[in-house]
């Protein structure tokens, strides 16, 4: 009796494992038709979520300060005295510095070294024991901001608006648009309506602007 079982495993041993094989893929298969089947968000509609989820900055305004110069007149006592174009933003020590540097005879301590430059500015490096020299002088600034060392932005042009920090054209532009339309500023504070003015550019002009 074992001898025969034997001898028909052997003889048929092909189609055992035929068999064998079918039922093995036919489970498998089974089980991956029954598989719960997860949606795969097409590639185009993910980048479409996330564009709207992430809008870029609009960096023309912030290329325009990047590559603005201005030009000023460092005067007095610099041992160089000239006409200088430094980049937006340059402080009065760098202008001082290009000139050659404060003579012997300079008084810096009337000098605020530390302040932001102005496009058409004349800076007057005093003389010890002058006290009669107006260390900053404006090109087409108003008396009354000449003499303050700030900017009415009520009456201030594109130019002079410029020469305040984080101003560009663009955002220049805008304010006079803004100030035009309300019929002019009641508080420097209004310059935060004005589109791309947000709180840090606000912060650090703040000081530099005067409203009348």
């Amino acid at each position: 009796m074992k001898t025969t079982i034997f001898d028909f495993v052997r003889d048929y041993i092909y189609i055992i494992l035929g068999i064998v094989c079918v039922i093995i893929v036919g489970i498998i298969y089974i089980f991956a038709t029954n598989r719960p089947s997860s949606t795969i968000e097409p590639a185009n509609v993910i980048y479409t979520h996330e564009a709207e989820a992430y809008q870029l900055p609009d960096v023309a305004e912030e290329i325009e300060d990047v590559f603005a110069t201005i030009i000023v007149h460092i005067v007095g006592e610099v041992n160089n005295p000239q006409v200088l174009e430094l980049p937006y933003g340059a402080r009065v020590n760098d202008a001082l510095q290009m000139a050659g540097g404060a003579t012997e005879y300079a008084d810096l301590s009337r000098v605020n070294l530390a302040a932001v430059l102005r496009d058409a500015m004349q800076v007057v490096i005093p003389a010890i024991g002058d006290d009669t020299a107006d260390v900053f002088v404006y090109d087409g600034v108003q008396p009354q901001a000449a003499a303050t060392g700030l900017i009415n932005i009520n009456t201030a042009t594109a130019a002079e608006l410029q020469t305040l920090p984080g101003i560009g054209p663009a955002r220049a532009q805008s304010i006079i648009d803004l100030r035009e339309s309300m019929g002019g500023f009641t508080a420097i504070e209004d310059l935060l309506r004005v589109s791309g003015i947000g709180t840090a550019i606000f912060e650090g002009l703040r000081d530099m602007v005067i409203v009348n």
